[in-house]
């Protein structure tokens, strides 16, 4: 052993007799078996990783929606009634330079479109300025081709336009610096595969109508498109971001413990370990979705930190001149226990998302579940024969362990908790319970634009348009009559009415429209456009005759069909709100629904806007993840009780767990404050990662006390065993976290930014807090505390 190795009373002797005996034999087992072992894993691999070419992505926002929501069966029906249209939607700006988009360059935009836009698979039509009839004011915006306006007379169809409450709903900003064009598509184009074409089209057809008006913003939207944008983010920040966290890990590892070789057997564990996951996946036919797009990555960071505990104490051995095979054989045998409790526990944290009723986040805990599963089955039937194979290669002796950063560092912690005992004790606790005071700081929020890159075409939609309109989101709603066809009698008309009426008045709503708008426009123009007409009239025969006339010539901007279903059952409800949180927003909703079925008594309503399942979302999810965080903490805490066989210990072990999320999350709460609800997840996962540390220092804490050493001693020798390799796996942890805040997308950039305090924190307590726990309420001995 080389010089400095021993301190405060720790000696070579105290390193024997720590391995549990059961251990003992299958350590000798793994190294005498290792070049079988390595064939099968290599096998193993090969088999899993030939489905990696069926991997596929799912990029449906309806991943991200709870199954638990009953407002689900009303989309359903919903959409049923109301089936919603293909489209892509083109918005065009006219910029400081024109102010209006009734300039002559916006509006050879929208001719070049109109020209172009047949060439789009399934396009049936296209909605704009140029085509625009008004229903309600019985005129035609452009009644002659638009290139022959004179720049006066644009300025007069800018004006009429204005005054219609229907075109500024749907083609036209307030202040008529942005417009928008619809593309209508053939509904049958629905496949997956057909869509994301179609959105390269889409593509395509926007650079050639950029390219042919530099001057005119023009920008694009469509589902095909936000899940074209949404599967390209994730291939994008698979394939960047995974090679660079990997090598991060592998030159972490190389550099702390100075051996290339080393390196490189690590690299190649993690690499099988993700091979097989993925592989396996796709033989299962499970996609990676917008969350669990991110598991390689943390399957990746969490198999390192499996390899770098053996490689510590296997190098741990080497340097006291022990045999390549009896070094690993120590090395299992010390490392087999915290190794697979810490599996176990981390595990149990990601399996414990299964609670959350979003499939995109069961998917995330199942993956990684795997992906660990696959890496401490590797650390041990790979590894092992990768590590002494190169170690008789490289020849790996030589040089001394003070050599090594992570073991200079531990040297420092010594002493520093052993001066500082007081002052760590009392001021960890405190810190604690402040951070604990200011968790309810955090307010939830979700957007499903987090998960999409900003810079994406529909990214910049979205950014222009929000701050085009200025206007909040539509809610949709479908109100039906307590009898059957009862929906055009007059009575419910002046009753939904009078409903519409309330509405308006709310400082939440800008306007709101229904059927009662369109039979009033049709009583007006029978009566020859006089205003005294546009009311409902008395007579239910005369209200379908008008509405069967018009479904005769109806407009196709505004058919029939998008006020009333087939069977004259059910009416829908359009509520343009001003711009409101997810929470505003859900109080709204609560409002419209107990204020209608106080107003119509017996009538039935139905949710059809997607949006407030979304807000929804924000609480419900957050109460399942906090059920999980439960859940993953009584199985995770028994699990260290059945594994340090000592309930004593398994409690105690807890505590210092509990607190890097709790820190964390609570200066989160003062300083910012504002959470998506996925990244809640975090604090369900969070202490399944961080117990690892705790597991290895106190698994060795034990062996040196019943062996009969002190509290300081037996921790300190914890440290000098466990230490290193800990400071090597959060170095890991943390660097390899550091590197999403390069992602594409805002979800994985706040993850990051909460992760990385967290294991870095879990690092600090457990070598400077846990000891002061331990030190004032490990008295007594060990006998009445063991199972």
């Amino acid at each position: 052993m080389s010089a400095g190795w021993t301190c405060a009373g720790i000696t070579d002797r105290n390193f024997r007799g720590m391995s549990e005996p059961g251990t003992q034999a299958g350590g000798n087992w793994l190294v005498n078996q290792r070049r079988t072992l390595l064939v099968l894993s290599l096998l193993l691999g090969l088999l899993c990783g030939s489905g990696l070419v069926m991997t596929r992505f799912n990029t449906s926002v309806a991943e991200l929606l709870s199954d638990s929501d009953p407002l689900l069966d009303e989309l359903v029906a919903m959409e049923e009634r109301f089936p919603t249209p293909w489209t892509i939607t083109f918005a065009l700006t006219a910029g400081d330079q024109y102010g209006s988009v009734f300039n002559q360059q916006t509006l050879a935009a929208l001719r070049d479109l109109n020209e172009r836009y047949q060439a789009l698979p399934g396009a049936t039509r296209l909605s704009s300025l140029l085509s625009y009839r008004s229903p309600q004011r019985n005129f035609v915006l452009f009644e002659q081709p638009s290139e022959q306006y004179s720049p006066e007379q644009l300025r007069a169809r800018q004006d009429l336009a204005l005054e219609d409450p229907l075109l500024m709903g749907t083609l036209l900003s307030a202040d008529a610096g942005l417009t928008f064009a619809t593309v209508f598509l053939d509904p049958d184009q629905t496949a997956q595969r057909e869509r994301l074409q179609l959105a390269d089209q889409t593509l395509d057809l926007l650079q050639a109508l950029r390219t042919g008006h530099p001057e005119i913003g023009i920008y694009a939207n469509s589902d095909a498109l936000f899940e074209r944008s949404t599967e390209d983010a994730m291939i994008r920040d698979l394939t960047t971001l995974l090679p660079v966290v990997i090598l991060i890990c592998v030159l972490t590892i190389c550099y702390c413990f100075h051996s290339v070789s080393f390196g490189a057997c690590i690299l190649a564990q993690a690499l099988l370990s993700i091979i097989s996951t993925v592989g396996l996946l796709g033989f299962l036919g499970v996609g990676f979705n917008t969350v669990s797009v991110i598991a390689p990555l943390v399957v990746i960071i969490i198999s390192v930190a499996h390899s770098v505990h053996i490689i510590s104490v296997y190098k741990q051995q080497l340097f006291r001149d022990r045999s390549y095979e009896q070094a690993m054989e120590f090395s299992i045998e010390h490392n087999f226990r915290p190794v697979l409790l810490a599996t176990v526990t981390t595990a149990i944290g990601f399996l414990s998302l299964n609670l959350s009723s979003s499939p995109a986040i069961q998917d995330f805990g199942r993956i990684v579940a795997l992906g660990i599963a696959f890496a401490l089955l590797y650390t041990f039937t790979l590894l092992p024969a990768l590590l002494i194979w190169v170690s008789i290669k490289t020849r790996a002796h030589g040089r001394t362990m003070d050599a090594v950063l992570p073991n200079r560092l531990i040297r420092q912690v010594i002493p520093f908790w052993q001066r500082r005992d007081r002052m760590l004790f009392y001021g960890c606790g405190a810190v604690a319970l402040v951070t604990l005071l200011m968790l309810p700081l955090n307010e939830t929020d979700f957007d499903r634009l987090d998960f999409i890159d900003s810079g994406s075409e529909v990214g910049k939609y979205y950014e222009v348009v929000n701050r085009g309109l200025q206007r909040g989101p539509t809610l949709v709603y479908g109100l039906s009559s307590a009898e059957p066809g009862g929906v055009i009698e007059p009575a419910f008309l002046h009753q939904v009415e009078s409903f519409s009426s309330w509405l308006t008045a709310q400082p939440e709503v800008d306007n709101a429209g229904s059927l009662v708008e369109v039979v009033k426009t049709i009583h007006m123009a029978r009566g020859g456009q006089d205003p005294a007409y546009y009311t409902i009239p008395d007579d239910v025969n005369a209200i379908a005759t008008d509405l069967g006339a018009y479904q005769s010539f109806e407009f196709p901007d505004f058919p029939l069909a998008n006020f009333i279903d087939d069977y004259d059952s059910t009416i829908r409800l359009a509520v343009n709100a001003v711009p409101l949180s997810n929470q505003q927003l859900i109080e709204l909703d609560e409002k419209i629904t107990s204020r209608f079925r106080e107003t119509v008594p017996g009538a039935g309503i139905l949710h059809g806007s997607p949006l407030i399942v979304f807000a929804r979302m924000d609480s419900l999810i957050t109460v399942e993840l906090l059920q999980g965080y439960s859940l993953s903490l009584l199985l995770i805490t028994l699990t260290l009780v059945i594994g340090f066989r000592s309930l004593y210990f398994g409690l105690l072990s807890v505590i210092p767990n509990l607190l890097p999320a709790t820190m964390v999350f609570g200066v989160w709460g003062l300083f910012v404050g504002q959470l998506d609800p996925f990244v809640m997840m975090l604090f369900s996962i969070s202490i399944g990662l961080v117990v690892d540390d705790t597991v290895h220092l106190l698994t060795h804490y034990l062996g040196a006390r019943q062996r009969g050493l002190s509290i300081d001693t037996a921790f300190n020798l914890s440290l000098e065993t466990a230490g290193p390799a800990l400071i090597v796996t959060t170095a890991v942890l943390a660097l390899g976290t550091t590197i999403l805040m390069g992602a594409s997308t805002l979800y994985f950039q706040q993850s990051a930014r909460l992760l990385v305090p967290i294991v870095i924190l879990a690092l600090l307590l457990d070598l400077l807090f846990l000891p002061t726990i331990l030190k004032r309420f490990d008295r007594g001995g060990l006998a009445f505390r063991r199972l």
